[in-house]
């Protein structure tokens, strides 16, 4: 039996975007031609077009009364749910851009997006209540809900929409911005345009070939930039998107939802793809799963005997998909279909969605062929404006290239070309993925240091890109090395620090001060950037060039008692 694979335009080709449009106008003319047909479902919310679309006004009127103007940005705390999505849009109609924060995370990264980004007004849902108090001067407005009466005047209503309509987001203006790791011991605000969005959410839709008959699983936390995708690519082509929310599902919660719903897509992470479809299913999990066309997973290496388990399994007629793409490109750049039947050694991360450019590089910059390998640069009308405030990065990352047009990302990930797909070959820089998530290792290391000797002034300048490598003046004591070491039961990596502790006498009652450091970075990083081990030292191997040899750590570190 052959597996029919969703078509995909040729790398060169971009969906068909009509001048000045945004996702605004995408969802809106659904609403016109579909008012009642199944938006968002989350728990026992089922949310049409037209009580979305309300809602969503009612958001903006509500921004435009705190004074929101064009440009501004708002933060967005809480789970991916139907008042989340209210939310966004309700921002994009009232000019603004958003910025997503997980309510779990420490309230000092969350200060400081807020600082960063100068968000003044905070939406937070019923479920979050007023969202972290991180002292900073902000308004907030917390939403309750999406209900929207049912026998609310409609030219009320309408009325509504033509006050705000002036107001509503343009092509040219900022969509939202996603924080990611950063190798100078801070995040980075990616910060992503409308029209950049709009193209990508249409080359998705071809790429996976959405319908509106398609109902799409959304798994990602909002403040992961997969969220962009599956909340808002099933929406701008007429499906239904179901939100996952604040819950965490078992592999027969996920199951029970498909067949309860129907579901035709399910989008997740690499890791979620493993755990659930990974295993052997039984006869009722194979009918959950009957009404599935496709699984798209990604955010790291998949596992091909998982892939292959599946593909020659009782469902290997529906494809699953392995895509690949950094926050900087707007979420999925390439993407590879496996269809029945595949034996493969090594998953390909395939070829461009329609919007998206590559051309691979090798260390003298000059474009490699097929069997070649070298440094992945993305381009097209999907390519983020840039840092937010980081002039210096976004100067090194966002590129122009000799004969070719627009601006490109240099991923810093190596690939090598096969024919018309790509190989992921790993990293030209110490980022690692961790359950789906970028983490830059000195970021983690950066915050190892301030956890022993207090955080720099808030005036202080940034550290040199390397200074994470550096020795202390005094010759050792705050030494630092992270890095993704060992493997996990489930397959992934874990981290495993290696820290020289500032205080001799912290080596002596090693428990005590695991358990401090760990405390302090649980204050301060997001959970999945927290070492699982404390590895401790009286000093760390140097290399010819002073700095802490990496490789030696890795071979030799021993753990002190």
């Amino acid at each position: 039996m052959t597996t029919t694979l969703p078509s995909t335009a040729s790398p060169a080709t971009s969906s068909p975007l009509p001048a000045g449009h945004t996702v605004l106008d995408l969802i809106e003319g659904h609403v016109r031609r579909a008012p009642e047909r199944t938006a968002v479902l989350c728990g026992p919310d089922r949310i049409s077009y037209r009580r979305l679309w309300d809602a969503a006004h009612g958001v903006a009127e509500r921004l435009l009364a705190h004074g929101c103007s064009r440009g501004e940005t708002v933060a967005l705390v809480g789970p991916g749910n139907t008042a989340f999505m209210a939310a966004a849009l309700g921002a994009w109609l009232a000019g603004a851009a958003w910025v997503p924060i997980d309510p779990r995370l420490p309230e000092e990264r969350v200060r400081y997006v807020l600082d960063d980004t100068g968000a003044r007004i905070v939406l937070t849902t019923a479920e979050s209540g007023t969202g972290p108090d991180t002292g900073l001067r902000t308004e907030r407005v917390v939403l309750d809900g999406t209900d929207t009466a049912e026998d609310a005047d409609p030219d009320a209503l309408a009325a509504r929409e033509e006050r705000i309509r002036p107001h509503r987001a343009t092509a040219g203006d900022r969509a939202y911005l996603i924080y990611t790791s950063g190798s100078t011991g801070r995040p980075k605000g990616v910060a992503v345009g409308h029209h950049a969005l709009a193209v990508h959410l249409l080359g998705a839709l071809e790429a996976y070939g959405l319908t509106p008959e398609d109902v799409l699983l959304s798994f990602a936390s909002p403040s992961f930039d997969a969220a962009v995708e599956e909340m808002w690519a099933p929406m701008a082509g007429g499906g239904t998107v179901l939100l996952r929310g604040a819950a965490l599902w078992t592999g027969r919660q996920l199951f029970e939802r498909v067949r309860a719903h129907r579901v035709t897509y399910v989008s997740c992470t690499t890791a979620y793809f493993e755990a659930f479809f990974g295993e052997e299913l039984s006869e009722d999990d194979i009918a959950c799963l009957a009404t599935l066309r496709g699984v798209v997973f990604g955010g790291e290496a998949v596992n091909p005997a998982v892939v292959r388990r599946w593909s020659n399994g009782p469902l290997g007629s529906i494809p699953v998909c392995n895509t690949y793409g950094p926050t900087e490109t707007v979420v999925t750049a390439t993407l590879y279909w496996i269809g029945e039947g595949w034996q493969g050694d090594r998953v390909p991360i395939g070829h461009c969605l329609p919007g998206h450019l590559s051309v691979v590089l090798d260390a003298a910059g000059e474009e490699v062929g097929d069997g070649g390998t070298g440094e992945l640069h993305l381009g097209g009308p999907c390519v983020a404006e840039g840092y937010l405030g980081r002039p210096d990065l976004t100067d090194q990352r966002f590129v122009t290239l000799p004969g070719r047009d627009g601006t490109y990302y240099r991923t810093g990930d190596l690939v090598a070309v096969r024919g018309q797909e790509l190989l992921f070959l790993g990293r030209a820089d110490r980022q690692v993925k961790i359950r789906g998530f970028r983490i830059e290792l000195e970021e983690i290391e950066a915050a190892l240091r301030a956890a022993q000797r207090g955080p720099p002034p808030p005036d202080a300048p940034d550290p040199p890109a390397d200074s994470s490598d550096r020795r202390s003046p005094g010759g050792g004591g705050d030494d630092t090395a992270v890095d993704a070491l060992e493997q996990r039961a489930d397959g992934g990596d874990r981290l495993v620090a290696d820290v020289v502790p500032a205080d001799p006498a912290d080596r002596e009652d090693p428990v005590v001060f695991r358990s401090a450091l760990r405390g302090t970075l649980m204050r301060t990083l997001p959970d999945y950037m927290v070492p699982s081990e404390f590895r401790l030292h009286a000093d760390l191997p140097l290399g010819v060039t002073g700095k802490v040899d990496r490789a030696g750590v890795r071979a030799g570190a021993g753990d002190t008692p």
